[in-house]
């Protein structure tokens, strides 16, 4: 009962033109499959995100896919909202608000994923975000108050703790060799 009640949602969004068509067609087609379109031809437009340009067929369609973004528009909002930082808040400033932050976090993945692979590195660590952050001049600006768990330090050793290169020679030495004999 319960696939038969599917087949007939199925028959009832395809256009009435099509169904002629496809009956045609249908004996190689398998029997799940009256409700598909025929343009397998067709190329599927994805957007920077990954996704795909349609939308999702239904009532309730989320912010986020609305938008094109992968983070959760409407957890922003709520945190807005809760934080009081406005009487009102619109929708807009939620959804810029999430852009931003993803494209923060995709930046330093991007960099730390590289820092990762330098180092022949299958995982990102906290040590990847680390250098990532602090050897990028804008990223290390904007995060230079923020301090990163087992991250480390950059490596560097102050000019002044070198040692000091030796002079052409002296006439009071025999050669660059000092005995500590005295």
């Amino acid at each position: 009962m319960a696939s038969h009640r599917a087949d007939d949602e199925v028959d009832e969004e395809m256009p009435e033109g099509d169904e002629d068509d496809e009956e045609e067609e249908g004996s190689a087609a398998p029997a799940g499959a009256r409700g598909r379109t025929k343009d397998k031809a067709a190329p599927v437009v994805k957007d920077k995100s990954g996704k795909d340009g349609k939308q999702p067929v239904g009532k309730n369609v989320s912010v986020a896919s609305r938008s094109g973004l992968t983070f959760p528009v409407h957890r922003f909002a709520k945190q807005l909202k809760k934080g009081g930082y406005a009487k009102r808040l619109a929708t807009g400033g939620s959804i810029y608000l999430t852009a931003v932050i993803e494209y923060i976090t995709a930046e330093i993945l991007e960099l730390a994923g590289n820092t990762a692979k330098d180092q022949k590195k299958m995982r990102i660590q906290p040590r990847h975000i680390q250098l990532a952050i602090r050897n990028d001049e804008e990223l290390n600006k904007y995060m230079s108050n923020v301090t990163i768990a087992n991250g480390g330090v950059l490596p560097n050793i102050h000019s002044v703790l070198l040692p000091k290169k030796q002079g052409a020679g002296k006439e009071g030495c025999a050669g660059n060799t000092f005995s500590q004999e005295f």
